[in-house]
């Protein structure tokens, strides 16, 4: 009876498995995580530009509720970083520059030309004492969407872990 229980776990979760051995859904992975990290380096970089061909023209940015939407606010969000670290330079302290660790991807496809990207993420920061400090910690949920061949994010949901 165990070997029987065996072989029908094993024959339900054949689809899943084969699916994710499909030549067309790995080449997806690989550019919905390529997508993902140019994200994640165009940011801590400061590269507005790259920053937004991430995004779907109507793409929108929930952070903790606070929505960010097109491509002009989404710019806006690593020109702002520009801003702020000039000003803390030309005041004397750290720049304030974050660099993002990301961790339990996950990847799920929901259509042929969508699927969910999630993620854990930690930012970090170097302080006053020149030590680094995680400046903010939580959770992604990315919605992309494949337009004229190429995976774009046309949401994304930051959650801050704040307790």
């Amino acid at each position: 009876m165990k070997c029987l229980f065996s072989l029908l776990c094993l024959l339900a979760a054949m689809p899943a498995a084969s699916q994710q051995g499909d030549p067309q859904r790995l080449g997806d992975r690989t550019a919905i995580h390529e997508v993902m990290q140019q994200y994640v380096w165009s940011v801590d970089s400061l590269d507005a530009d790259g920053y937004v061909a991430v995004f779907t023209p109507d793409a929108v940015i929930d952070s903790n509720g606070t929505l960010i939407r097109g491509h002009d606010a989404i710019r806006k969000v690593v020109t702002d970083m520009v801003a702020r670290q000039a000003a803390n330079k030309a005041e004397g302290k750290p720049a304030g520059a974050l660099y993002h660790v990301i961790s339990n991807e996950r990847i799920e496809f929901t259509g042929a030309d969508e699927a969910i990207y999630r993620s854990y993420w930690q930012t970090l920061r170097k302080g006053q004492d020149n030590r680094y400090a995680t400046g903010g910690f939580g959770r992604s949920e990315d919605h992309l969407v494949r337009v004229d061949g190429r995976w774009l994010i046309r949401h994304r949901k930051l959650t801050v872990f704040t307790d």
